[in-house]
């Protein structure tokens, strides 16, 4: 009882429309040197497009109904379908779209409509 009164009180749900996950499809963000410019440093560059590829990759697998767990050979699929630069993460970027998906699927008031 305790849950749905806390739920009750809480914000409305955030919606996301649903769309096939296809190579193409999602907007991908800016490159770090698209957004910051030439004076990003080397290690924040990579962290920036390691972040851009795991979320960019998570919602739209989130979008597409998967979730976890998944093998890395899925979130490699996932990534050169979404036409990134490097056609396989590595295990930082894999760890991260596996992190942002738990996000995505532990907040209640995310959900997909079709």
């Amino acid at each position: 009882m305790l849950r749905s009164l806390r739920r009750a009180l809480r914000p409305a749900r955030l919606r996301i429309p649903t769309r096939r996950f296809t190579a193409g499809i999602a907007a991908l963000p800016p490159t770090a040197r698209e957004a910051f410019g030439t004076t990003v440093s080397a290690e924040e560059a990579v962290a920036y497009n390691r972040s851009r590829v795991a979320t960019a990759t998570a919602v739209a697998l989130y979008r597409s109904g998967y979730r976890l767990p998944m093998p890395d050979e899925h979130l490699n699929d996932a990534v050169q379908a979404l036409e990134f630069q490097y056609s396989v993460p590595s295990p930082e970027t894999r760890a991260a779209i596996r992190a942002a998906l738990a996000v995505l699927d532990a907040d209640y008031t995310i959900t997909v409509t079709r």
